[in-house]
């Protein structure tokens, strides 16, 4: 499958203006507050595990496991939590919920929970390795969280598709976004938490839930994707998550695409990615970016894994902009292209600005942005603008900008030739 089939791409023409499908999401969209459990303490670990009721699936009840960590928590001392911001964390495929994002939160003033979104609690999967697992097996996988008995689906190609004729309320995507929607409602609930300075960010497959998600709960003031995005059926990588059926594929599409959440949601947001990354490439994230009016920062060299993922400054930079009031980076405006300059406007940010940048690529193998070299060369600031020539041969670029406190920003990300993507 090369490309969206006829019918998918007909579909999508027909219903161009039907926007996302409020009916179906409206029963997460009563938000209630889920019936709550402690687990138990940890070795090492301060955040304290909790269990919350989840989303019917298959018709059984779920329970969701979490580790929620405030600074009253980290520091032992109950006084220090009062009318705290709140942020919800969504790992990516292959992760878990992990204890030491939020403790990372709390340390910055907020309260943070962390939920497990594939159904997996905190029972470790290789309770006792063998020394041949040992060898074989990265760190990473030796931490595997086992699955629980009432836990919902994770998100393998036959759980994500429809093509199998599942009801649509029991497909991967819906159970997530219920289960990020009801860790909010929970924490929204907790005396500490001030239940109006709220913020959502997720990394790969978390990033795609929060823009997923988004367009559902618009209680966030906040929301950073890292890597994912929408638009996803776009790019073959992701082709085995929408089925083989047509007809499932275009219902897949309109309701957990996030293309159409995205176009809806009014949560001010901030795309964060890499400019090579192998599996949200900015053909894709670059569209994202506009439908959802949001601000952009690309990271030359930033990899793709949970720990690259939740440690760029500017994600919390732009959260304790909108939940705290403090200034965030610069905020770049639309890429204005004139004969063989690029140029866009800015708006100052924490610091006067430091630098400015052109980034570009001259392309390679067309489709595999993964492979595109990037260069930079410098950009001019004159005012409240951003100017540089684009070099021969340019295939897309982008501006960036770094302040005096070491933050970035960018444009959202320019294709300037007709390529295959």
């Amino acid at each position: 499958m090369k490309a969206i089939s006829m019918f998918i791409a007909i579909f999508l023409a027909l219903n161009a203006s039907f926007g996302f499908d409020m009916e179906f999401w409206s029963s997460l969209q009563k938000f209630p507050v889920p019936k709550y459990r402690y687990g138990n303490a940890e070795v090492g670990v301060k955040a304290r595990q909790i269990y919350y009721e989840g989303e019917l699936f298959n018709g059984r009840p779920t329970e969701i496991f979490a580790y929620y960590c405030t600074p009253g928590i980290l520091n032992g001392d109950p006084s220090l939590d009062k009318n705290l911001p709140a942020i919800v964390c969504l790992h990516g495929g292959g992760g878990r919920a992990f204890p030491e994002w939020v403790e990372s939160w709390a340390k910055k003033g907020y309260a943070a929970i962390a939920m497990d979104w594939s159904g997996n609690g905190s029972e470790l999967f290789y309770k006792n390795p063998t020394s041949e697992q040992r060898k074989k097996l990265t760190p990473a996988a030796l931490q595997k969280r086992a699955h629980m008995k009432n836990g919902g689906p994770n998100n393998i190609p036959s759980s994500v598709s429809l093509s199998d004729g599942k009801a649509e309320k029991d497909a991967w995507a819906y159970q997530a976004v219920g289960a990020v929607a009801r860790a909010h409602s929970l924490v929204r609930s907790f005396k500490e938490v001030d239940a109006n300075r709220t913020a959502i960010t997720g990394i790969s497959w978390g990033g795609y839930l929060t823009c997923l998600t988004v367009g559902v709960d618009q209680r966030f003031k906040a929301a950073v994707p890292v890597y994912g995005c929408g638009y996803i059926y776009m790019y073959e990588k992701w082709f085995p998550y929408l089925g083989k059926n047509d007809k499932t594929e275009a219902r897949w599409i309109e309701l957990f695409d996030p293309s159409n959440s995205l176009k809806i949601t009014k949560v001010p947001m901030l795309f964060v990615n890499s400019p090579k990354d192998p599996f949200y490439p900015i053909s894709i994230w670059g569209k994202s970016v506009k439908t959802a009016r949001a601000q952009a920062c690309l990271i030359s060299g930033l990899g793709h894994s949970h720990k690259a993922g939740w440690s760029p400054p500017e994600i919390e930079a732009f959260i304790s902009s909108k939940l705290n009031g403090t200034k965030a980076a610069a905020n770049l405006g639309e890429l204005k292209i004139a004969n063989d300059r690029v140029s866009c406007r800015f708006d100052a940010g924490t610091a006067p600005c430091k630098k400015a940048l052109l980034f570009y690529t001259k392309g390679g193998k067309a489709g595999d942005w993964s492979k595109y070299e990037w260069e930079s060369v410098p950009a001019e600031i004159k005012g409240a603008n951003i100017e540089a020539k684009i070099p021969q041969g340019a295939k897309a670029a982008y501006l960036s900008i770094e302040d005096g406190a070491g933050l970035r920003a960018t444009s959202n990300p320019c294709i300037l030739s007709k390529w295959r993507e």
